[in-house]
């Protein structure tokens, strides 16, 4: 919730007990996934298993230098890979960075993410079920590099986070009608809200 914090000054106490109920559900789902995933962390192995749990519950998020490696990687613009993989995400209603959709967020790629729909379900866009792996291994982020699920310190340092290396205007580089008010002017409708993605709780 505390990433919610600027954004929850102007919230009602109903859409602030909302949002805490959306953590809460994605945590718990988030736990419930462990058992379905070989992660190396539950058998204390040292190197990646490839289960895809990070990949669901917790996708890397690119560094701005980051993203036009990848496109090319695709070999597509960088415009038309930030339009076909990418949504706009904050954290504190003053940063705004790009990072992969969900599967659930298909529909909105390309876009500022409406803000309750950061609990959607459904693996990165990017992540290959099929083969288990990513789709941009030699050029994914070095978030997902370096931060390993058999390592709590490295996942906890915020400085490993790609969201960390966002300034303020970095985000106008890649979408420059980019709008930060679309967050901080979006209503909550908790009675049309639906999960998208992987199956609900």
């Amino acid at each position: 919730m505390d990433a919610l914090r600027p954004f929850s000054q102007s919230m009602s106490p109903e859409s602030i007990s909302y949002y805490r109920r959306l953590t809460a559900e994605y945590e718990a789902y988030c736990q419930q996934q462990m058992d379905n995933h070989f992660m190396a962390a539950k058998f204390n192995f040292k190197s990646c298993q490839r289960c895809g749990y990070c990949c669901l519950c917790y996708p890397c998020i690119p560094r701005p230098d980051e993203i036009a490696p990848a496109a090319r990687y695709l070999e597509m613009t960088i415009s038309d890979f930030v339009n076909k993989y990418m949504v706009a995400d904050t954290a504190d209603c003053q940063i705004f960075f790009l990072r992969w959709a969900k599967e659930g967020q298909e529909d909105i790629t390309g876009a500022r993410i409406p803000p309750w729909r950061t609990y959607d379900r459904g693996y990165c866009v990017l992540f290959d079920k099929g083969k288990k792996s990513c789709r941009i291994h030699p050029v994914r982020p070095s978030e997902a590099k370096l931060i390993k699920c058999w390592d709590n310190r490295q996942s906890r340092d915020k400085k490993l986070w790609g969201m960390s290396s966002w300034g303020k205007d970095d985000i106008f580089a890649f979408l420059p009608d980019f709008d930060p008010k679309y967050f901080r002017n979006a209503k909550l409708n908790t009675s049309s809200l639906i999960f998208k993605g992987e199956s609900n709780l």
